[in-house]
């Protein structure tokens, strides 16, 4: 019996990409930390690993939702909440069309997209 958001959620997520030399880069590849280095994220790294491999989905998923929020967060205080406002009129009916028409997959690539170009924009 197909799950409560359809087949295409019910039984996890797997996804392929055509690119996968970026899923065994180390933490210190995409951040300033550097192994022995004595920073917070080290201390991560040799914890769960330089890929952090040794945490499962949900923690990542976890871990990626609060560092969402952080991030959202230090921007709101810094534009104003009015304009977050506006932000969030745009970005629902987004929201909710992705959540009936796009794949978790998909989902996933479009987290990457996303990331990718919060790192760049000015």
């Amino acid at each position: 019996m197909p799950g409560k958001h359809g087949d295409r959620f019910s039984s996890g997520f797997k996804y392929t990409q055509k690119d996968h030399s970026n899923m065994s880069k180390p933490l210190g590849y995409f951040t300033s930390t550097m192994p022995g280095d004595g920073s917070y994220l080290d201390s991560l790294q040799q914890q769960y690993g330089s890929t952090f491999e040794q945490l499962n989905k949900v923690e990542k998923l976890l871990l990626l939702q609060n560092i969402a929020q952080t991030l959202l967060g230090a921007e709101i205080n810094v534009i104003g909440s009015a304009v977050s406002a506006e932000a969030v009129s745009t970005v629902s009916p987004i929201v909710q069309g992705l959540y009936k028409r796009v794949t978790l997959a998909d989902l996933l690539g479009l987290a990457e997209a996303l990331v990718n170009q919060l790192k760049y924009q000015q």
